[in-house]
């Protein structure tokens, strides 16, 4: 019991405010659609099975515990979470989903645009858009976090594609980023470019050209 208060202490801060698990909300600030099984391996040797997802725009691992929802503390104790068999490693203040592990690791990073309620432009738009810390005190009571997205407020989900070479993040999200991470196999990426039609846009293209060049 002892063991068990202590992992809950690690990976999150403790919050009287119970979040009911809602299945018709939609989780347009987050990675997955709905939450999902999944692994927390910690630096230390320690794993925990947990229900998580990944908040796009708070950049924190969130996990359910008897109906909250609460974010890892100590993110940068974790060596690897997983998600439905999706791995995800923390770099930089945020976490990165691995698409294609290898020497220089193929990585996704997840961001987002909030649009606050604020006046119409006449085009069916709004003209103010909210910081992440201001959207975060939103959806976050004393360390609990609430799926429903407040009244208004709209999240634009965004992706980049990156290498991590020699320890640092090249952008790998089009044919010139990759070129300079690959400046030997200029001609190889040109022609497989070519050859596939290749689409950096699609994630399943981009992992297809970088299993190629590795």
């Amino acid at each position: 019991m002892i063991k068990y208060l202590l992992a809950i202490l690690l990976l999150s801060d403790i919050s009287t405010n119970a979040q009911p698990v809602n299945q018709h909300v939609v989780l347009v600030e987050y990675a997955f659609s709905q939450f999902l099984p999944g692994n927390i391996k910690m630096k230390s040797g320690e794993t925990y099975d947990r229900i998580l997802n990944y908040n796009i725009v708070t950049n924190e691992m969130i996990f359910e515990n008897n109906g909250k929802y609460l974010a890892i503390a100590n993110p940068e104790k974790v060596d690897t979470v997983t998600i439905n068999q999706r791995k995800f490693i923390f770099l930089n203040n945020k976490f990165y989903e691995i698409l294609f592990n290898s020497k220089m690791p193929l990585m996704l990073e997840y961001t987002a645009t909030i649009q606050e309620p604020g006046t119409s432009t006449g085009y069916g738009t709004t003209s103010n858009t909210a910081s992440a810390s201001t959207f975060k005190s939103l959806i976050s009571q004393g360390g609990s976090y609430t799926l429903q997205l407040p009244e208004g407020y709209t999240v634009i989900p965004r992706y980049e594609y990156w290498i991590l070479k020699n320890g640092q993040l090249e952008r790998a999200g089009n044919e010139r980023g990759l070129i300079k991470i690959f400046p030997k196999k200029k001609d190889a990426i040109k022609e497989l470019v070519q050859k596939n039609q290749t689409n950096f846009s699609k994630t399943e293209d981009l992992i297809m050209l970088v299993k190629s060049l590795e």
